[in-house]
């Protein structure tokens, strides 16, 4: 006897703890297979759990849906996924490089800023002089080296006694 699908889209959400719309989607975009359909509604097998599961591992480790696409299709193909996991994992990695000295520059810009005594931005070196020409970054912070705890900008006194 042919056994059918059984679980409803509700019950392989409560189980997969993902939004109905989201499972939806999954099949729109090709991350899931159309289901079989009784009555209408759609029935998934036990299988449609750990490939939410494999889509869930991959979004936190901070892959794209269009990569995990990617990564799907090589899991549905003969040749498996190592070498798309290899390949994205690759470049994914040197993302979070970049990622991490933007944090840093981030948290060194919040731990000068959260001792600020300045007036105003003009005073203040976390900010750009008037007139200071910024190269182009990806980033609006610029890493600050600040004596002590003072972000006050340096001002160059006249020399008097010249």
């Amino acid at each position: 006897m042919l056994e059918l699908p059984e679980l409803t889209i509700g019950e392989v959400a409560r189980r997969a703890g993902v939004a109905t719309s989201s499972i939806r989607y999954y099949e729109r975009v090709g991350l899931l297979p159309e289901p079989e359909r009784v009555h209408g509604q759609r029935r998934y097998d036990t299988a449609v759990l750990g490939k939410l599961g494999f889509i869930g591992v991959a979004q936190s480790a901070g892959f794209k849906l269009r990569e995990i696409k990617d990564l799907i299709d090589g899991v549905d193909s003969a040749d498996g996924m190592a070498e798309q996991m290899r390949s994205l994992s690759a470049r994914k990695l040197d993302e979070v490089e970049v990622l991490l000295e933007q944090t840093k520059a981030m948290k060194g810009w919040l731990e000068v800023a959260k001792e600020c005594g300045c007036a105003s931005p003009a005073e203040c070196a976390l900010f750009d002089a008037p007139g200071e020409q910024r190269p182009a970054t990806d980033s609006a912070l610029k890493l600050v080296r600040v004596q002590g705890k003072d972000c006050r900008r340096e001002t160059t006194q006249p020399n008097v006694n010249a």
